[in-house]
């Protein structure tokens, strides 16, 4: 991998910690999620959005650099070799996730779906260190 290539992985990386970093704090701020602000709510959800587009794009990214041709995002989650099933099924679900905080489907629930992102953050940490890891290691 040239460098520019792993210049672009690793921009995405630190992109990547930099939002969940504001997602934490952000929620330190209020004790529960019936106290935060709509203004804070919004900054979540956009943040929450740029995580799993990020990582959809590394999984992309990844996909090209081994020769298999990219597709969708939930297509190219089963296609990578980087993670684990449940690893798999956790971008799955962040994909999911942005898609109803994006479009509203089903009136989203949005006190769970800040609790599922609250969640989900360590987990979302441990995913961008595998990719972070794997560029290390080519």
């Amino acid at each position: 991998m040239d460098e520019d290539r792993r210049l672009r992985y690793r921009d995405k990386i630190l992109w990547i910690f930099g939002r969940a970093d504001l997602i934490e704090t952000w929620l330190k701020e209020s004790k529960d999620s019936h106290e935060i602000d709509t203004k804070t709510r919004l900054a979540i959800f956009k943040a929450f959005q740029e995580i799993t587009e990020a990582t959809m794009d590394c999984i992309s990214m990844f996909l090209r650099d081994n020769q298999v041709p990219s597709r969708d995002d939930y297509s190219n989650i089963e296609r990578t070799d980087l993670f684990s099933p449940d690893q798999k099924q956790l971008l799955r679900e962040m994909n999911g996730l942005r898609n109803r905080i994006i479009h509203r489907y089903n009136g989203t629930d949005e006190d769970l779906a800040l609790a599922g992102i609250a969640q989900s953050l360590p987990e979302i940490r441990s995913l961008t260190q595998v990719i972070e890891e794997w560029t290390s290691n080519i």
